[in-house]
């Protein structure tokens, strides 16, 4: 792991302690500025970081092997991002205000088309890693996973990234489980509990 990857390794503690922080002074001296504050440690601050990494180091398809010393930027996204694993009430929250989830993926850099409909149970693991159409919807504890790790056998752990594309009018059952480099067409009805992985070569 580089000196980077280290850094990033320190920044969800970080980020769960601002909140607190964030929270505190909100109830110490209440008002708009303070909500604001709070708002902007929990909902922007990793994305912004994230995004401004990303303006040296783009998001991209790959592979990484992460038990080598190399810039692996996948990491980086998954550190910023894991704070939402620890508290992911945070970002249910989110799903309640119509249009501000797709938003907020939209940020991290995801691209997000129009009417996207999320259960509050749908698990995003990789929020700038989406290409998604307009009229999809997303059932009940839908998962959204752009990565795997596979050990092989020299020892090496590799991890491939893709990001996963859902077309027009997709309706993607309860439970079903979308891995990376997943294509689905426009107008496609995902089973419940379906795994899809790997439609296209990453």
């Amino acid at each position: 792991m580089t000196l980077t990857g280290r850094i990033a390794s320190l920044f969800p503690l970080l980020h769960v302690l601002l909140l607190l922080g964030g929270l505190a002074g909100l109830i110490v001296y209440p008002g708009l500025s303070a909500l604001l504050g709070l708002l902007f440690i929990a909902y922007l601050l990793p994305p912004l970081l994230f995004r401004l990494y990303s303006s040296k180091y783009p998001a991209r398809p790959g592979k990484w092997i992460l038990n080598r010393r190399v810039r692996c930027d996948w990491w980086i996204a998954h550190q910023l991002q894991l704070g939402y694993a620890v508290l992911p009430l945070l970002e249910s929250l989110l799903r309640l205000v119509p249009g501000a989830y797709s938003a907020w993926l939209r940020l991290w850099g995801s691209r997000v088309g129009r009417n996207i409909y999320w259960t509050p149970r749908v698990e995003i693991i990789d929020r700038h890693m989406l290409i998604l159409g307009d009229n999809i919807v997303f059932g009940h504890r839908v998962v959204c996973c752009s990565h795997i790790i596979n050990r092989k056998k020299n020892g090496d752990l590799v991890l491939i990234q893709q990001a996963i594309e859902i077309g027009n009018d997709s309706l993607i059952g309860a439970g079903a489980h979308i891995g990376p480099g997943v294509q689905i067409p426009e107008k496609t009805k995902v089973p419940h509990h379906a795994e899809y992985y790997f439609s296209k070569s990453a």
